[in-house]
């Protein structure tokens, strides 16, 4: 079952959920989620390696449990845009532009009840 953010009174499209986390791969290097939702990411980035503005790829997904015991990401194809590098906070903040159906089940998958939830708020 998914923890939902819904502080500070957000009207979001997408609920966020910040537990479980996910790992996603971006040009070979794995980045660990802080919330993610269907419509974005909010990722650790403390290299700083994801200017604002950059249109990337994420070719790979995986649940945070799966990947403490070793398991490679799954293979998907997420575009999305980074809208905010936060620097100072390690962080990037990524827009999805397009979701694959894999994606799509490995998300729905992972947030487990977060789907239910998101529907009986709509």
């Amino acid at each position: 079952m998914g923890h939902l953010d819904r502080s500070g009174g957000e009207r979001r499209e997408h609920l966020r959920v910040q537990q479980p986390q996910l790992y996603v791969r971006v040009g070979g290097r794995v980045y660990r989620t802080v919330e993610w939702s269907y419509g974005g990411l909010l990722i650790e980035d403390e290299s700083g390696a994801l200017p604002t503005g950059a249109l990337i790829r994420i070719d790979g997904l995986v649940h945070e449990e799966a990947y403490k015991r070793a398991s490679s990401p799954q293979t998907v194809d997420i575009r999305a845009r980074v809208i905010r590098a936060m620097r100072d906070e390690g962080l990037a903040a990524l827009s999805c532009l397009k979701l694959d159906d894999a994606a799509f089940r490995i998300l729905r998958t992972i947030g487990g009840d977060f789907t239910e939830a998101q529907e009986d708020l709509a």
